[in-house]
């Protein structure tokens, strides 16, 4: 067979600069569109909902019986974003609204890495490790997606900042002034920023002027922050109570306590940060190094941070990979950006048609459908006591009809003392079914496994359900309810809402 004229060997190329691009989005975005509930999506709609239809931000909780402490809603804007786009679409718009969060960093990556004149397989490569390092923040829609948008927000402008370009320093103060409002996750960035400006403005290349005016950014930041509508109250929630014990919750895990997967995940971006300063530990600025070597330690104990670490490499370290360069750099016109753009957008419509027009809660962690009827067909109403990850579930289906004694937002509007006592009942510590009596719930919802349950049978709780996941109990005063036991449930997949 004739060797390839030079001329077919451009046309091949051409081809791939075109097609790889195309292929890797439609990957990332098919992989990312498979969305799972967690324990707090009805909750954090339903807020939502409330929040725009009263038109006020909530300052009391009206959903449960037993919280006791002001509610500062640190995610209140993300719940507003999250149900109008579930309003408009249902779970297909919670999925697209993700993607498009996606597609607006990998952009922001994407033009960071633009001087680089990557080659296409390269940075398609490199684009796949970043997506897939990410995959903790991005598996569920949460207000954590946000903060993915905004640290990469915060990453490229400082990026551009290390290049002397110091007009994007205007960009911090504006992004933090939102990310307050929709997650915690703006700590992790002020944190990195923090970092930044310790390191930065010490090397040797500063002037003493622009030294101030990184000062000056980090205390606007500090100002930003305020932006919001509980005031100072917000820092002193987020200081009270970030880095609970959170020992049930895996996303709170150090890798090492997880399944491998967790350590494959860290080892994902973990690989470019190796890589970089094996080859050009030299070059890479400090301020860069110190952010890394944050998030990779912290990733490292907590998985959930391991996103965040991800992006970092992408972003700091990339540009330090030795990785060759196409032979001829290809000016982007403003039609072709249109026509990516256009094209970006039908693979998002394309991927949430395939894989993301449901949002998955076939989870062990939520109660069997039936366990819904059973509330709904008897008509229950009053103070019900609840395993948390039940809290928010049965508040969306079942408020204000019921109320729920514990949800997802635990560290939020329940103290530690009201902690205690759910977990003390949970585990049938000494005293539990004293401690729940004085609650005066009129039921319990409850895993059929709680150790518990069997004692409070004996104390005189009536079985309203029994299921192979649930439990439904209620005080022996009420009226008597009809008994409804299910050896097994449906084992096709669920949709959120459910039941």
């Amino acid at each position: 067979m004739p060797p390839s004229s030079p001329h077919e060997t451009r046309e091949v190329d051409a081809t791939a600069r075109k097609v790889l691009p195309l292929a890797t989005l439609l990957i990332i975005m098919c992989f990312l569109a498979v969305t799972g509930a967690d324990a707090d999506l009805w909750g954090h709609l339903l807020f939502g909902r409330d929040i725009v239809s009263s038109g006020t931000i909530h300052q009391r909780d009206v959903y449960s019986f037993t919280s006791d402490l002001p509610w500062v809603n640190h995610e209140w804007l993300a719940e507003v974003i999250m149900w109008m786009a579930y309003a408009v679409g249902g779970s297909a718009g919670l999925v697209a609204l993700k993607l498009l969060i996606v597609c607006v960093s990998g952009a922001l990556l994407l033009e960071t890495w633009r001087p680089l004149r990557m080659n296409p397989m390269w940075r398609d490569g490199l684009l796949l490790i970043t997506a897939l390092g990410s995959w903790p923040l991005l598996i569920t829609f949460r207000p954590q997606v946000f903060s993915f948008l905004l640290f990469s927000v915060l990453l490229f402008a400082l990026v551009r900042v290390q290049a002397g370009r110091r007009r994007w320093l205007a960009l911090v103060p504006v992004c933090f002034a939102i990310w307050v409002n929709v997650h915690g996750g703006w700590l992790v960035g002020a944190t990195a920023l923090t970092m930044f400006v310790a390191t930065f403005s010490f090397e040797a290349h500063l002037r003493s002027r622009d030294r101030a005016i990184l000062i000056a950014t980090l205390a606007l930041v500090g100002v930003a922050t305020l932006c919001n509508p509980y005031g100072t109250r917000m820092l002193t929630f987020l200081w009270d109570t970030v880095g609970p014990n959170r020992a049930d919750i895996s996303e709170w895990q150090p890798v090492t306590r997880l399944p491998i997967v967790a350590l494959a995940l860290w080892l994902l971006p973990t690989s470019i940060v190796v890589t970089a300063l094996w080859y050009r530990s030299r070059s890479i600025p400090l301020s860069s190094l110190a952010i890394i070597a944050l998030l990779g330690v912290s990733s490292l104990r907590v998985i959930r941070l391991v996103g965040f670490y991800s992006l970092a490499s992408a972003f700091l370290l990339v540009p330090f990979v030795p990785i060759s360069p196409v032979v001829q750099a290809h000016r982007v016109e403003s039609t072709k950006r249109l026509l990516s753009t256009f094209v970006a957008f039908t693979i998002v419509g394309a991927a949430v048609m395939a894989f993301g027009r449901q949002i998955n809660m076939n989870a062990e962690y939520l109660p069997e459908p039936e366990a819904s009827a059973y509330v709904s067909t008897n008509r229950l109403a009053g103070n019900m006591f609840t395993w948390f990850d039940y809290g928010e579930y049965a508040i969306w289906h079942f408020w204000p009809a019921i109320h729920v004694s514990m949800d997802g937002r635990r560290e939020t509007v329940y103290s530690q003392r009201i902690r205690d006592v759910h977990f003390a009942i949970y585990r049938n510590a000494p005293g539990a079914v004293d401690a729940l009596t004085n609650l005066h719930p009129d039921y319990v919802w409850l895993p059929v496994s709680a150790p518990v349950v069997p004692a409070l049978e004996a104390a005189g709780w009536q079985l309203g359900f029994r299921g192979p996941r649930s439990v439904i109990l209620y005080r022996n005063d009420l009226p008597r309810l009809h008994t409804t036991v299910v050896d097994s449930s449906p084992r096709e997949p669920r949709s959120f809402p459910g039941p």
